[in-house]
């Protein structure tokens, strides 16, 4: 069984792409020249803020395109390209005074803060490889002291990823790992309940398996992804949690002024003051893009109003104390106390019009999918370079909005019980006359620019007949020309690896890892019997009874598993009548679940005592489901 979380190696890219790919059509083209007359391309402010502070670059991937010698192909949305440009210069760079950031090395940047007695590392970027590399970047250029501490200031991967190599450089292994409370739960549901369909959600978002260029890859909107995209990451266990709204706390003789934003941008998150350096850390609440309120990937829907409220109390309790520099996760920082509180209330601001608009829009009846094609942003808003669609969009975040409150249901009775795509594709095609009949109007539709409507109909003719090749096709280029256009780096990269599927089919999966990853073995037993009990198959367990409890040596914990009723429940204490016992340490009853171990060589190592009817637990490992298997998204 593989279980994957989304930053991990599926993230391996496909060298060539194929021949087939298309050129901009004039449609396209018109798009970008819109984008050109509406925005302000004169406006150089960001590349100066992206530059400050310059020590020593990094070259990437994206910088041997020489993107920022170069105006707009024609296969990229000209607002994207500028954002590639500002995302491609990488490197160290000094914030203030003994604040230094790591940019383009990882999806997420690295923070460096000197303390009294070393380094302070915040967020320590996606993966092992990429950790080491930035913070070798820093000791190149600054004194080499050792890392007194680390902060991670919220839940998702990329934040964390590379904690297990700072810690190598730490004199003290039990240095403070200081995280907002829950952190470990919400890490750990996050990346692997939903390990598998995350994490092939996330391929399309991030374009893994597309080639760099002007047709392909160029950006994620929030960072570089090449550190990330096939290093392994290291979880460790955080040593101190921030439960309080708003605590003061010193590390290593610098004093941090923390604020929790919980049910923001990620399930737990905080902001905080670095008093002695007058510098404000915001992680992911406030970025030089529009974020996304729902995430294409697939996750929880974001409380905007919490996101709101976090960016407005961060105001109110920073606004009126000295600040220098607003330090972002995703981006540049901002210098200077005015510019910095007024990006923060456009940010803010941006958010609540989402919301607020949407709901007003959803009390006067109209549908999800009207109330995206209605809602424009305020030039005010909408104007501000920081608050472009690089990452999310008006339309997918105004469906998340609707979707957060209402649910997937659009209130219609014809939608309370649709066909399934397949089912549907087959009925469409046949009301529509054919396959042959519908990919000949499409193409009508194709070349008047319709591809929004040629996306949505071919749809149906794939589903219905996958083996289509023209229809495929059809579809492929379509998808081109709407990742052409689209600002949003996430739009663009779906678009085109749908694109690149179509054309090539589903790519072999990486052999399953044999060892199984460390943040899997670091679960709590509790959070491990959730991972079991959505393995199970139902349908194969009906009718099936089996108690097994299990003591942990390594922890001195004893559980209790039930499966009854197609259903696995788990109690705190030994069941006085079970079918099977089982004697073992936690990493080994992990194994043998998760398929990676032997139940006889378990017994044979001496790793397992196991009492009771073996015939039942291996019963009982037999409805467990793997999620080894290709998962297809353009194609039934």
């Amino acid at each position: 069984m593989r279980l994957n979380s989304y930053p991990k190696k599926h993230f391996r890219r496909i060298v060539k792409m194929t021949s087939q790919s298309t050129d901009a059509t004039s449609f396209t083209k018109d798009v970008h020249e819109k984008f050109m007359e509406y925005l302000n391309f004169e406006d150089k402010q960001d590349f100066e803020d992206a530059d400050r502070g310059l020590i020593a670059s990094y070259e990437n991937r994206i910088e041997n395109l020489n993107v920022n010698d170069r105006t707009s192909p024609e296969t990229v949305n000209p607002s994207l390209w500028r954002n590639v440009q500002l995302q491609a210069k990488s490197g160290l760079f000094k914030v203030v005074d003994g604040i230094y950031q790591v940019r383009g090395l990882s999806i997420a940047t690295t923070v460096f803060v000197e303390g009294k007695n070393g380094v302070i590392v915040i967020d320590t970027s996606s993966g092992l490889r990429t950790a080491k590399e930035a913070i070798e970047l820093y000791y190149n250029h600054r004194p080499k002291k050792p890392v007194t501490a680390i902060i991670i200031s919220q839940s998702h991967a990329d934040h964390y990823g590379g904690t297990k190599a700072i810690l190598e450089y730490a004199e003290d292994p039990n240095i403070p790992i200081i995280v907002p409370e829950h952190f470990a739960k919400e890490a750990f549901s996050e990346n692997v309940l939903l390990g598998p369909i995350m994490g092939r959600r996330a391929v399309y978002q991030f374009g893994h398996g597309l080639p760099v260029g002007d047709k392909g890859f160029l950006s994620t909107g929030i960072g570089s992804i090449f550190g990330s995209s096939s290093a392994p990451y290291g979880f460790e266990m955080p040593t101190i949690e921030i439960k309080n709204e708003f605590e003061t706390m010193e590390v290593d003789g610098v004093t941090f002024q923390f604020l929790l934003a919980p049910n923001t941008e990620a399930p737990v998150e905080m902001h905080f003051y670095i008093q002695d350096y007058k510098a404000l850390f915001v992680s992911e609440n406030a970025n030089k893009t529009m974020h996304q309120i729902y995430t294409i990937r697939g996750a929880k829907t974001r409380d905007t109003l919490e996101w709101v409220k976090a960016i407005d109390k961060t105001i109110d309790l920073f606004g009126d104390k000295e600040l220098d520099a607003l330090i972002m996760i995703h981006a540049w920082p901002v210098w200077g106390k005015e510019r910095a509180i007024e990006h923060l209330k456009l940010q803010r601001d941006l958010y609540k019009y989402i919301h607020d608009q949407t709901v007003r829009l959803v009390n006067h009846g109209y549908t999800m999918e009207e109330i995206a094609e209605m809602l424009k942003l305020p030039d005010s808003l909408g104007k501000y370079w920081g608050n472009r669609e690089y990452y999310g969009t008006v339309k997918h975040n105004s469906k998340g909005v609707y979707n957060f409150y209402l649910g997937y249901y659009s209130g219609h009775p014809s939608d309370l019980d649709a066909l399934p795509q397949i089912e549907s594709g087959q009925k469409y095609l046949q009301y529509m006359g054919g396959a042959a009949n519908v990919i000949k109007q499409a193409k009508a539709d194709y070349e008047n620019g319709e591809y929004r409507w040629v996306a949505q109909v071919l749809k149906h003719v794939v589903m219905a007949d996958p083996n289509n090749t023209e229809a495929k096709n059809l579809l492929a280029d379509t998808y081109e020309q709407l990742g052409y256009q689209a600002e949003s780096a996430n739009w663009r990269n779906t678009y085109l690896m749908g694109a690149l599927e179509l054309r090539n089919g589903l790519r072999k999966k990486a052999p399953a890892p044999k060892e199984m990853p460390e943040m899997v073995q670091r679960m709590p037993f509790d959070e491990f019997c959730k991972l079991l009990a959505v393995r199970l198959n139902g349908p194969k367990a009906e009718g099936v009874k089996i108690t097994i409890n299990v003591s942990l040596s390594d922890l001195e914990d004893q559980y209790t598993i039930y499966l009854e009723n197609s259903v696995l429940n788990k109690k705190n204490k030994l069941d006085v009548n079970p079918d099977v016992s089982l004697t073992t340490d936690k990493v080994t009853f992990y194994e043998i679940t998760a398929g990676g171990l032997d139940l006889d060589q378990a017994q044979a190592s001496d790793k397992l005592k196991l009492s009771g009817d073996e015939n039942k637990f291996n019963e009982f490992l037999a409805l467990l489901d793997n999620f080894d298997h290709p998962i297809n998204i353009v194609t039934p």
